[in-house]
Protein backbone atom coordinates (compact mmCIF):
# COMPACT_ATOMS: atom_id res chain seq x y z
CA UNK A 1 0.00 0.00 0.00
CA UNK A 2 0.84 3.66 -0.81
CA UNK A 3 0.70 5.65 2.66
CA UNK A 4 -0.43 9.06 2.04
CA UNK A 5 1.71 11.61 4.23
CA UNK A 6 2.14 15.11 4.67
CA UNK A 7 5.42 15.52 3.87
CA UNK A 8 5.04 13.49 0.61
CA UNK A 9 1.57 14.98 -0.61
CA UNK A 10 3.75 18.55 0.08
CA UNK A 11 6.78 17.82 -0.91
CA UNK A 12 7.80 20.11 -4.21
CA UNK A 13 3.95 20.24 -4.81
CA UNK A 14 4.26 23.60 -6.62
CA UNK A 15 0.59 24.74 -5.38
CA UNK A 16 0.41 28.61 -4.49
CA UNK A 17 -3.18 28.41 -2.58
CA UNK A 18 -4.13 25.17 -1.38
CA UNK A 19 -3.38 23.28 0.56
CA UNK A 20 -2.04 25.01 2.91
CA UNK A 21 -1.96 21.67 5.43
CA UNK A 22 -2.59 18.39 5.18
CA UNK A 23 -3.29 16.11 7.96
CA UNK A 24 -3.35 12.24 7.23
CA UNK A 25 -4.91 9.18 9.37
CA UNK A 26 -5.34 5.67 8.85
CA UNK A 27 -8.94 5.20 10.22
CA UNK A 28 -11.52 7.78 10.58
CA UNK A 29 -15.08 8.22 11.06
CA UNK A 30 -15.56 10.44 8.21
CA UNK A 31 -12.93 13.05 6.86
CA UNK A 32 -15.96 15.60 6.17
CA UNK A 33 -16.73 15.53 10.02
CA UNK A 34 -12.62 15.86 10.77
CA UNK A 35 -13.13 19.02 8.43
CA UNK A 36 -16.23 20.31 9.96
CA UNK A 37 -14.83 19.80 13.65
CA UNK A 38 -11.11 21.66 12.73
CA UNK A 39 -12.91 24.47 10.54
CA UNK A 40 -14.99 25.18 14.01
CA UNK A 41 -12.04 24.94 16.22
CA UNK A 42 -9.61 27.26 14.10
CA UNK A 43 -11.85 30.41 13.08
CA UNK A 44 -8.95 32.08 12.25
CA UNK A 45 -7.05 29.91 10.62
CA UNK A 46 -7.76 30.36 6.53
CA UNK A 47 -6.56 27.11 5.27
CA UNK A 48 -6.80 25.64 3.30
CA UNK A 49 -7.03 22.15 4.66
CA UNK A 50 -6.81 18.60 3.08
CA UNK A 51 -7.53 15.47 4.83
CA UNK A 52 -7.15 12.07 4.22
CA UNK A 53 -7.64 8.94 5.43
CA UNK A 54 -6.73 5.22 4.69
CA UNK A 55 -10.31 3.95 6.11
CA UNK A 56 -13.51 5.46 6.60
CA UNK A 57 -15.92 3.85 8.82
CA UNK A 58 -18.87 6.35 8.42
CA UNK A 59 -17.81 7.41 4.59
CA UNK A 60 -20.94 8.65 2.82
CA UNK A 61 -22.15 10.09 -0.49
CA UNK A 62 -24.80 12.07 -1.80
CA UNK A 63 -28.47 11.24 -0.08
CA UNK A 64 -26.96 9.75 2.57
CA UNK A 65 -25.39 6.50 0.69
CA UNK A 66 -22.50 4.94 2.55
CA UNK A 67 -19.31 5.26 1.05
CA UNK A 68 -16.61 2.18 1.77
CA UNK A 69 -13.47 0.99 -0.03
CA UNK A 70 -10.99 -1.61 1.42
CA UNK A 71 -7.28 0.38 3.06
CA UNK A 72 -5.16 1.88 0.52
CA UNK A 73 -7.80 1.47 -2.45
CA UNK A 74 -8.97 5.03 -2.74
CA UNK A 75 -8.22 8.64 -1.81
CA UNK A 76 -10.62 9.70 0.81
CA UNK A 77 -10.47 13.20 0.99
CA UNK A 78 -12.03 16.53 2.49
CA UNK A 79 -10.80 20.08 1.28
CA UNK A 80 -11.87 22.50 4.17
CA UNK A 81 -11.92 26.44 2.36
CA UNK A 82 -12.79 29.90 3.66
CA UNK A 83 -13.62 31.07 0.13
CA UNK A 84 -15.45 34.36 1.68
CA UNK A 85 -15.33 36.23 -1.95
CA UNK A 86 -17.93 33.01 -3.32
CA UNK A 87 -21.47 34.20 -3.54
CA UNK A 88 -23.61 31.68 -1.77
CA UNK A 89 -25.45 30.95 -4.86
CA UNK A 90 -22.47 29.92 -6.41
CA UNK A 91 -21.02 27.47 -4.10
CA UNK A 92 -22.22 24.99 -7.06
CA UNK A 93 -19.09 25.90 -8.61
CA UNK A 94 -16.60 23.91 -6.04
CA UNK A 95 -18.34 20.98 -7.33
CA UNK A 96 -17.54 21.50 -10.91
CA UNK A 97 -14.24 22.51 -9.52
CA UNK A 98 -13.10 19.16 -8.06
CA UNK A 99 -15.18 17.33 -10.72
CA UNK A 100 -13.10 19.08 -13.92
CA UNK A 101 -9.77 18.83 -11.88
CA UNK A 102 -10.24 15.16 -11.04
CA UNK A 103 -10.61 14.53 -13.94
CA UNK A 104 -7.86 16.34 -15.81
CA UNK A 105 -5.63 14.55 -12.91
CA UNK A 106 -6.65 10.80 -13.82
CA UNK A 107 -6.00 12.39 -17.73
CA UNK A 108 -2.58 13.20 -16.75
CA UNK A 109 -1.56 9.79 -15.06
CA UNK A 110 -3.30 7.27 -17.66
CA UNK A 111 -4.79 7.50 -21.08
CA UNK A 112 -7.96 7.05 -20.09
CA UNK A 113 -10.74 10.61 -21.05
CA UNK A 114 -13.17 10.47 -17.96
CA UNK A 115 -16.45 12.02 -18.34
CA UNK A 116 -19.17 13.05 -15.69
CA UNK A 117 -22.65 12.09 -14.74
CA UNK A 118 -24.55 15.25 -13.54
CA UNK A 119 -24.01 16.52 -11.17
CA UNK A 120 -21.37 14.89 -9.53
CA UNK A 121 -19.92 11.92 -10.61
CA UNK A 122 -16.74 11.20 -12.44
CA UNK A 123 -17.19 8.32 -14.94
CA UNK A 124 -14.59 6.26 -16.23
CA UNK A 125 -14.86 4.13 -20.08
CA UNK A 126 -14.94 0.28 -19.05
CA UNK A 127 -14.88 -2.04 -22.28
CA UNK A 128 -12.50 -1.83 -25.53
CA UNK A 129 -15.42 -0.12 -27.74
CA UNK A 130 -16.82 3.15 -25.35
CA UNK A 131 -16.58 5.99 -27.45
CA UNK A 132 -15.05 8.82 -25.97
CA UNK A 133 -17.06 11.78 -24.33
CA UNK A 134 -16.90 14.47 -27.07
CA UNK A 135 -19.14 16.26 -29.13
CA UNK A 136 -18.07 18.80 -31.64
CA UNK A 137 -21.12 21.07 -31.15
CA UNK A 138 -20.50 21.27 -27.90
CA UNK A 139 -23.89 19.81 -26.60
CA UNK A 140 -22.71 17.24 -24.20
CA UNK A 141 -23.28 13.36 -24.16
CA UNK A 142 -22.61 10.47 -25.57
CA UNK A 143 -26.07 8.57 -26.68
CA UNK A 144 -25.95 4.93 -26.07
CA UNK A 145 -22.70 5.18 -24.12
CA UNK A 146 -24.15 4.09 -20.79
CA UNK A 147 -23.49 0.21 -20.67
CA UNK A 148 -19.48 1.29 -21.26
CA UNK A 149 -19.16 4.12 -18.62
CA UNK A 150 -18.66 3.38 -14.37
CA UNK A 151 -18.34 5.61 -11.55
CA UNK A 152 -15.36 5.64 -9.98
CA UNK A 153 -15.17 8.88 -7.83
CA UNK A 154 -18.42 11.41 -6.27
CA UNK A 155 -18.04 14.55 -4.57
CA UNK A 156 -19.84 16.03 -1.45
CA UNK A 157 -20.53 19.54 -0.70
CA UNK A 158 -20.96 21.11 2.65
CA UNK A 159 -21.12 24.99 3.01
CA UNK A 160 -21.81 27.76 5.49
CA UNK A 161 -23.32 30.77 4.86
CA UNK A 162 -22.39 34.06 5.78
CA UNK A 163 -24.09 37.90 5.31
CA UNK A 164 -21.98 38.60 1.97
CA UNK A 165 -20.57 35.00 1.07
CA UNK A 166 -19.74 32.01 1.92
CA UNK A 167 -18.16 31.32 6.09
CA UNK A 168 -16.76 27.82 4.74
CA UNK A 169 -16.79 25.21 2.52
CA UNK A 170 -16.16 20.91 2.59
CA UNK A 171 -15.31 19.20 -0.85
CA UNK A 172 -14.97 15.95 0.04
CA UNK A 173 -14.08 13.75 -2.60
CA UNK A 174 -14.02 9.54 -2.72
CA UNK A 175 -11.94 7.82 -5.83
CA UNK A 176 -11.95 4.16 -6.10
CA UNK A 177 -7.90 3.59 -7.48
CA UNK A 178 -7.55 -0.26 -7.07
CA UNK A 179 -10.84 -1.59 -6.09
CA UNK A 180 -14.39 -0.59 -6.28
CA UNK A 181 -17.20 -1.54 -4.41
CA UNK A 182 -19.09 -4.95 -5.37
CA UNK A 183 -21.85 -5.12 -7.80
CA UNK A 184 -24.77 -5.61 -5.41
CA UNK A 185 -23.76 -2.58 -2.97
CA UNK A 186 -23.33 -0.20 -5.27
CA UNK A 187 -26.34 2.47 -6.69
CA UNK A 188 -24.65 2.70 -10.04
CA UNK A 189 -22.13 0.43 -12.28
CA UNK A 190 -18.65 0.96 -10.01
CA UNK A 191 -14.65 0.68 -11.32
CA UNK A 192 -11.60 1.88 -10.05
CA UNK A 193 -9.18 3.97 -11.89
CA UNK A 194 -6.92 0.70 -12.41
CA UNK A 195 -9.18 -1.45 -13.70
CA UNK A 196 -9.98 0.95 -16.42
CA UNK A 197 -6.71 1.48 -17.14
CA UNK A 198 -5.63 -1.71 -17.16
CA UNK A 199 -2.64 -0.70 -15.19
CA UNK A 200 -1.42 0.30 -11.53
CA UNK A 201 -2.13 3.61 -10.26
CA UNK A 202 -0.38 5.51 -7.93
CA UNK A 203 -2.24 7.06 -5.02
CA UNK A 204 0.22 9.81 -4.23
CA UNK A 205 0.53 10.64 -7.74
CA UNK A 206 -3.10 10.67 -8.28
CA UNK A 207 -3.60 12.61 -5.69
CA UNK A 208 -0.45 15.35 -6.31
CA UNK A 209 -1.93 16.02 -10.00
CA UNK A 210 -5.51 16.07 -8.75
CA UNK A 211 -3.95 18.96 -6.31
CA UNK A 212 -1.98 21.05 -8.69
CA UNK A 213 -5.26 21.06 -10.76
CA UNK A 214 -7.69 22.25 -8.06
CA UNK A 215 -4.83 25.30 -7.13
CA UNK A 216 -5.04 26.23 -10.88
CA UNK A 217 -9.10 26.07 -11.38
CA UNK A 218 -9.14 27.58 -7.67
CA UNK A 219 -6.99 31.01 -8.43
CA UNK A 220 -8.99 30.86 -11.74
CA UNK A 221 -12.54 30.94 -10.21
CA UNK A 222 -11.10 33.73 -7.49
CA UNK A 223 -10.13 35.41 -10.28
CA UNK A 224 -13.38 35.73 -11.79
CA UNK A 225 -12.91 33.27 -14.81
CA UNK A 226 -16.19 31.23 -13.74
CA UNK A 227 -17.29 31.06 -17.49
CA UNK A 228 -14.43 28.63 -18.72
CA UNK A 229 -14.96 26.77 -15.36
CA UNK A 230 -18.51 25.75 -16.66
CA UNK A 231 -17.84 25.45 -19.90
CA UNK A 232 -15.39 22.89 -18.75
CA UNK A 233 -17.67 21.05 -16.75
CA UNK A 234 -20.41 21.27 -19.16
CA UNK A 235 -18.43 19.47 -21.90
CA UNK A 236 -17.56 16.43 -19.84
CA UNK A 237 -21.05 16.10 -18.81
CA UNK A 238 -22.20 12.44 -20.28
CA UNK A 239 -26.12 13.59 -19.14
CA UNK A 240 -26.29 15.88 -21.42
CA UNK A 241 -28.20 14.63 -25.00
CA UNK A 242 -29.14 11.27 -22.86
CA UNK A 243 -32.54 10.16 -22.29
CA UNK A 244 -32.39 9.81 -17.90
CA UNK A 245 -34.63 8.88 -15.65
CA UNK A 246 -33.99 11.63 -12.49
CA UNK A 247 -35.25 10.89 -8.81
CA UNK A 248 -36.21 14.22 -7.68
CA UNK A 249 -37.58 15.62 -3.92
CA UNK A 250 -40.87 15.77 -5.78
CA UNK A 251 -41.00 12.45 -7.79
CA UNK A 252 -39.34 11.09 -10.86
CA UNK A 253 -38.95 12.72 -13.83
CA UNK A 254 -38.04 11.56 -17.38
CA UNK A 255 -37.33 12.77 -20.77
CA UNK A 256 -33.93 14.05 -22.72
CA UNK A 257 -31.47 15.86 -20.87
CA UNK A 258 -31.13 18.46 -23.17
CA UNK A 259 -28.91 21.46 -21.68
CA UNK A 260 -27.81 22.69 -17.76
CA UNK A 261 -28.35 26.26 -16.13
CA UNK A 262 -25.48 28.85 -15.49
CA UNK A 263 -26.38 28.00 -11.90
CA UNK A 264 -26.01 23.98 -12.54
CA UNK A 265 -29.66 23.16 -13.06
CA UNK A 266 -30.16 19.67 -15.52
CA UNK A 267 -33.02 20.73 -18.01
CA UNK A 268 -34.88 18.00 -19.23
CA UNK A 269 -37.97 17.66 -21.38
CA UNK A 270 -40.05 15.40 -20.89
CA UNK A 271 -42.48 13.52 -23.68
CA UNK A 272 -45.23 15.73 -23.45
CA UNK A 273 -42.68 18.59 -23.93
CA UNK A 274 -42.64 20.22 -20.96
CA UNK A 275 -39.26 21.79 -19.67
CA UNK A 276 -38.01 20.72 -16.15
CA UNK A 277 -34.99 22.66 -14.55
CA UNK A 278 -33.94 20.36 -12.02
CA UNK A 279 -31.78 21.82 -9.03
CA UNK A 280 -31.59 18.48 -7.62
CA UNK A 281 -31.82 14.82 -8.39
CA UNK A 282 -30.24 11.58 -9.04
CA UNK A 283 -29.59 10.26 -12.42
CA UNK A 284 -30.21 7.28 -14.22
CA UNK A 285 -29.35 7.00 -18.25
CA UNK A 286 -32.01 4.96 -19.64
Amino acid sequence: MDRLTPELILHDLGTTTLPRSVHCYDTVGSTMDLAREWLATHPEDPGPLLITAEVQTSGRGRLGRRWEAPAGAALLTSLALRPSWLAPERGVTLVWMVAVALCEAIESVTALRPALKWPNDVLLPIGASVPEPETPDGAGGVPGAQPGWAKTAGILLEVSLGARGLDWAIIGCGVNVSAAPPPESSHYPATSVAAAAGAPVARLELLRAFLRRLDDWYARLGAGDEAALFAAWRSRLLTLGQEVRVETPRGPVTGRAENVGKNGALHVRDGAGTLHVIATGDVGLM
